[in-house]
């Protein structure tokens, strides 16, 4: 297999799993349906999601189609995750009042007295696998002058 194939998998992998797994964290008592939830931050969830979900599909399309500009495409698609998963790394500095916790009596792990937050693990493994699979496939550059 290719590295451009094996990239252009990780890829996929990694945009569906930003977008099902999101929307399977939020579709439920501790999000959306959450009777302590302002009705708007509900809305605000809901066109988040579908934001999420139609852009992991224009992602999906750039990664398969033909294309001219190939290395555009993925790079495109590659960043559909990326800026999904960057803000769990600084919100909470940003925002004061946020918190990556949704249920504030959830004990959560430590280690060496540093408390981890299982969705930054996650936007972590994200973030790391969507550059490993955007290097594979650009790894090869010239290959990229020909469409797919």
């Amino acid at each position: 297999m290719s590295n451009r194939k094996l990239g252009r998998i990780l890829l996929s992998v990694v945009v569906l799993n930003t977008a099902v797994v999101s929307t399977l964290v939020d579709w439920n008592a501790s999000h959306l349906f959450n009777p302590e939830w302002h009705p708007h931050a509900r809305f605000h969830d809901v066109a988040m999601l579908w934001l999420l979900a139609s852009m992991s599909v224009v992602a999906l399309w750039l990664l398969w189609r033909r294309s001219r500009e190939p290395y555009i495409s993925t790079l495109v698609a590659t960043l559909v995750p990326v800026l999904f998963w960057l803000p769990f790394f600084f919100t909470t500095a940003l925002v004061p009042g946020t918190s990556l916790n949704a249920d504030p009596n959830e004990a959560l792990p430590q280690l060496l007295g540093i408390t981890i937050y299982p969705n930054v693990v996650v936007a972590a493994i994200n973030e790391i696998l969507a550059g490993v699979g955007f290097w594979l496939y650009q790894r090869n550059r010239s290959e990229l002058q020909e469409a797919p």
